[in-house]
């Protein structure tokens, strides 16, 4: 029975073992879309880690007309000496990489609406854009309006373009293979130019590019062929594809079925089942929490059971258990672990050598992963520093045991210093098991377990039900006491004395009495709002009557994050389930029976609801608590929430920073 520790061979290419790390975008490349100090750190730790392939991001085979945005590209000599150097460091690890190639059509015009920028892309078919980037228009307020009153449209391709993207796709590929890459990858997925030729939704064209899929395939058929006249014959040639778009109207796994037997027969040695369009289904590619884990394993194994070639399935696979379980049974021969190597490079090393309790398992939050740094240590991969020990050893105490506390402890011991934790609750976390408590977010513990797992390792001793006094601290003599005890919910002061309202934490803690029908103020994701509380109360069996907020949209607080998967996910989701959203909103009053506010266009609404629960506002009590300690101890420091009530990234980074500036 193969396992995931088995090497694998494609063409004459020998992979030590069947964990892979994805092409996904760091946008760490410089001017000329050369990779970078911070691309090497990216790559080289999915190496070092012990992933036995690593496919570097989608990269153009052209120069960049202007400025690149970090985007990778491989149009010259220049660029290819450049990445000669990445791919020797990469096999020094015994790592095979290979470069993704591919065109982002269509898919540039999600930046058109965000930017506010004209753009006119390539496409099979000159559809009409606001129809072709439905989910951004979903997502982001006025979109759709700003790409007509732009003018930002898609045009269509002629034949003799066409033959250009094929003619370029060959030399870059051929730049790539003298670059020192072992294989090429044709991005064919997720909406990208050769993905909307496959797809049935957006190419409408009626000659031989279009129409039937043996058309629809064309153009990759013809780029395949081309490229393995370029790179000769020992390269393997690898083909991402979405074999479901996830759409009623897109290409579903028969289409993706058809697709793969072709792209055997054209000469692909390895096809990458992947799924989703980015600006129509992005819940397919950023897979959000509200996916189970390997939810998409289905579409690798329906490809693998028709094809004599090696498929790789893809997924919110976090757990190389999992991974081995779905190579085991023959669902896939590879499997890509992207954001949990970006999380945890180190998780194949840990888990062939039996140390999987060692493992920094993926949270699912989808913050910041396209930068190549997972939120749980802000000074990793793209922004690795390293962790020297400190010259000035101190005694640290700190208050809190949520995730700052707890990660800001485990830093400084393992700088040397001296350090307990005091909790004045029952438990570790903070805010973290609130959160875990939301709709299928349990996954959000993962940071909670690993960091408890991580202080016990080290010694360092977590004092539960303690809330210490002045004096207390007096007599532990320490030379820092650091304040992360976090933030406490609330409510406006007009709303205070009504007992119908309620905060969220009192709403998801079922620590106040909750109606059957409710009203949920605050289309943020928590803590800034309640969107997917307004989604737990109603998979709990309460009627959420309405989600209202002043906001200009839903979960506007993940675009930072450039998180269009977990957004989609919230919204899909509170359309299936009915929920009526206000945005733009005005809370006028609460009374026993009803909630009453301006939607948007200054109409007052009253809507009959038992409570209404208010989401977004926290406060700290950093200021009396540091009254309280102040002259106690030589040092007060504060981090998390209890310096600002922000997230999980900034608390972890806070956690970080204090431990690593000490000398």
């Amino acid at each position: 029975m193969v396992k995931l520790s088995d090497p694998i061979t494609i063409r004459d290419i020998v992979f030590k073992n069947r964990i892979g790390y994805p092409p996904m975008l760091s946008f760490s490349s410089n001017r000329n879309g050369a990779p970078t100090t911070a691309s090497f750190r990216i790559y080289e730790d999915k190496a070092r880690g012990g992933a036995g392939l690593i496919t570097y991001e989608n990269t153009s085979p052209d120069s960049p007309e202007v400025i690149s945005a970090g985007l990778a590209h491989i149009g010259t000599e220049s660029e290819v000496r450049k990445y000669k150097k990445l791919t020797d460091k990469i096999h020094e690890y015994d790592t095979r990489i290979g470069m993704q190639m591919g065109y982002g059509g269509i898919i540039a015009l999600m930046f058109s609406g965000i930017m506010n920028m004209q753009m006119i892309t390539n496409g099979p078919s000159a559809i009409d854009p606001v129809e072709a980037t439905s989910a951004q228009s979903s997502m982001v307020p006025g979109f759709g309006d700003r790409l007509k009153k732009l003018g930002s449209g898609i045009k269509e391709l002629t034949i003799e373009e066409i033959a250009n993207f094929e003619d370029s796709l060959a030399q870059g590929a051929k730049r790539a293979i003298g670059a020192g890459f072992d294989y090429v990858d044709i991005h064919s997925g997720h909406g990208m130019l050769l993905s909307a030729f496959l797809s049935r939704f957006y190419n409408r064209r009626t000659d031989e590019y279009g129409g039937s899929i043996e058309n629809r395939c064309r153009f990759l058929v013809e780029s395949i062929e081309k490229m393995r006249i370029s790179i000769g014959e020992k390269p393997p040639i690898f083909v991402r594809f979405s074999a479901d778009e996830l759409l009623p109207d897109g290409n579903t796994i028969e289409d993706g079925i058809k697709i793969a037997q072709i792209l055997e027969k054209a000469g692909a040695d390895c096809l990458d089942v992947t799924q989703g369009i980015i600006i129509r289904s992005p819940y397919g590619i950023e897979v959000p929490t509200y996916i189970n884990h390997g939810g998409f394993i289905h579409f690798a194994e329906a490809i693998k059971k028709v094809v004599n070639i090696p498929v790789i399935g893809v997924g919110r696979i976090i757990d190389p258990r999992m991974a081995d379980e779905f190579i085991q049974q023959g669902k896939a021969d590879i499997i890509y672990m992207g954001r949990q190597l970006l999380c945890d490079p180190e998780t194949p090393n840990k888990y062939f050598s039996g140390r999987t309790d060692e493992i920094k398992y993926c949270i699912g939050c989808l913050q910041g992963c396209r930068n190549g740094v997972c939120i749980y240590d802000a000074y990793s991969s793209a922004k690795y520093q390293e962790l020297k020990p400190s010259t000035e050893l101190k005694k640290i105490v700190i208050l809190g045991a949520g995730i700052a506390g707890m990660e800001a402890a485990r830093v400084a011991k393992l700088r040397g210093h001296e350090v307990e934790i005091y909790e004045k609750s029952d438990k570790i976390g903070g805010l973290l098991p609130l959160v875990a408590s939301e709709y299928k977010k349990e996954d959000f513990m993962n940071i909670v377990n690993y960091l408890k797992n991580q202080l016990t390792k080290l010694g360092i001793t977590v004092h539960l039900n303690k809330d210490l006094t002045r004096e207390q601290v007096v007599d532990l003599k320490p030379d820092i006491i650091v304040l992360a005890t976090g933030s406490d919910a609330t409510i406006p002061v007009n709303l205070k004395e009504k007992a119908n309202v309620l905060t969220q934490d009192e709403a998801l803690l079922n620590t106040k009495p909750l109606g059957k029908n409710v009203v949920v103020w605050g289309l943020d994701t928590y803590w800034r709002g309640g969107s997917e509380t307004a989604i737990t109360l109603d998979n709990r069996g309460h009627n959420v009557k309405a989600l209202v907020g002043s906001e200009l949209g839903v979960a506007q607080i993940l675009r930072t994050c450039g998180d269009s998967g977990r957004i989609f996910g919230i919204i899909k989701r509170l359309t299936e389930r009915k929920i009526p959203t206000y945005t733009e909103a005005k809370l006028l009053d609460v009374d026993d029976s009803s909630v009453k506010f301006l939607d948007k266009n200054k109409k007052e609404i009253s809507i009959q609801a038992d409570n209404l629960i208010f989401c977004g506002a926290r406060i700290t009590n950093s200021k009396k608590l540091t009254e309280k300690f102040e002259g106690a101890v030589p040092e007060i420091v504060l981090i998390g929430d209890c310096k600002k009530p922000q997230d999980i990234e900034v608390a972890m980074r806070d956690a970080q920073t204090f431990a690593r500036n000490l000398k």
